[in-house]
């Protein structure tokens, strides 16, 4: 190989700028980095649900035969399946390897160099790695003290190079959710408005948005398996669109985007809703008490949710957030904690189960 030849290659300039997105630490990391087994930790650092897939799920998984084949690239049966779950026709529905994935497509189709999205931090991360990947920028419009979005401040942000205005309902970190009518005042900006419901089951308001996009040509809304139906691991995600923006949609994506594993379970999962709708109750019972025994622990402050996690505030006065940490790793607890400005001295609890709950609320009591 020439090396001198392979010097004179460099990558994309906007690498050099782009913040690298790091999810909530594996399972399998933190046992490395602590030497307690993997067995014996408690994982509420990536908002995964606590209970695994129906029982149905997995014994679908287990009777297919055919792997070796491709899956539907039109994944008819499982769009089908999704209409019937979000009121929604078919032809809106776009599936993917997970949300993030719609995400990156998305911002590739709309975003050019120069072009800009407008979001609200703190919220996910993500839309601000993928933003840059694409050679754009992001406009900051911080939420209100309550975290409330601020729909004055977003329309006064707009510039000729916006393409895209960025909501999470429920909003990941903080908990709250968008109103209706907050996304039509900015639907009328005439700027694509893409509202992220990953956690939209565990809401006060689980219908979402969904049955809007059908009326209103800038409009997205994006969904996942991942959170409520318990198949993170297997990646499943999926967006209402308008008809005119799926064609771009389908172009550009790659083909086969959702594998059969990944088929079979989320048609198998909005077969037996049930199953699935009785965890996410158990999950939001579980969140207003980990909420209330939080709410006892004098060194936090508490932001109130609709996700299935919880955001608090270390007041420093009383104790340091290292401190913190290494109470809770300590026993072998896996928490969210931030790096963004916004977000200094936060950190995030996903509901677990109640014995997660109890587990927690000792290590903090030690504290």
């Amino acid at each position: 190989m020439n090396t001198h030849s392979a010097q004179l290659v460099r990558v994309r300039p906007e690498l050099d700028r782009l913040a690298e997105y790091i999810p909530g630490e594996s399972l399998e990391a933190f046992s490395i980095r602590t030497g307690i087994p993997v067995n014996q930790l408690i994982k509420l650092n990536s908002n995964e649900s606590p209970y695994g897939p129906a029982p149905q799920v997995l014994k679908a998984l287990g009777d297919y035969t055919t792997y070796n084949n491709y899956p539907d690239t039109n994944s008819t049966a499982l769009r089908e399946a999704l209409a019937r779950y979000t009121g929604v026709e078919s032809h809106y529905i776009m599936v993917s390897h997970g949300s993030n994935e719609l995400i990156n497509l998305l911002w590739h189709i709309f975003l050019s160099v120069g072009d800009n999205i407008i979001c609200c931090p703190p919220t996910f991360s993500l839309y601000t790695s993928i933003t840059t990947f694409c050679g754009a920028y992001v406009l900051e419009v911080p939420r209100a003290e309550n975290y409330e979005l601020d729909i004055e401040a977003i329309v006064a942000a707009i510039t000729p190079e916006t393409k895209l205005i960025v909501l999470c309902s429920p909003n990941n970190p903080t908990g709250n959710s968008v109103t209706q009518e907050e996304v039509l005042a900015l639907l009328d900006t005439g700027r694509i408005v893409m509202v992220d419901e990953a956690y939209v089951e565990f809401s006060d308001h689980p219908q979402g948005l969904a049955r809007l996009v059908p009326l209103y040509p800038n409009l997205i809304v994006t969904r996942t398996f991942s959170k409520w139906a318990g198949l993170a691991g297997l990646r499943i995600g999926y967006a209402i669109v308008p008809e005119w923006i799926t064609t771009y949609m389908k172009r550009a994506q790659c083909p086969f985007e959702v594998n059969v594993a990944g088929h079979i379970a989320a048609i198998e999962t909005l077969k037996h809703l049930d199953y699935a709708m009785d965890k996410v109750r158990l999950i939001v019972q579980e969140r207003e008490r980990l909420f209330q025994k939080l709410t006892n622990v004098p060194f936090l402050d508490l932001v109130p949710s609709q996700g299935n996690f919880i955001m608090a505030r270390i007041k420093e006065e009383d104790v340091r957030m290292e401190r913190v940490r290494a109470a809770v790793e300590a026993h072998g607890i896996l928490l969210r904690y931030f790096s963004h400005p916004y977000l200094h001295n936060f950190l995030r609890v996903t509901v677990g189960l109640p014995e997660h709950t109890d587990r927690l609320i000792k290590a903090l009591a030690e504290i």
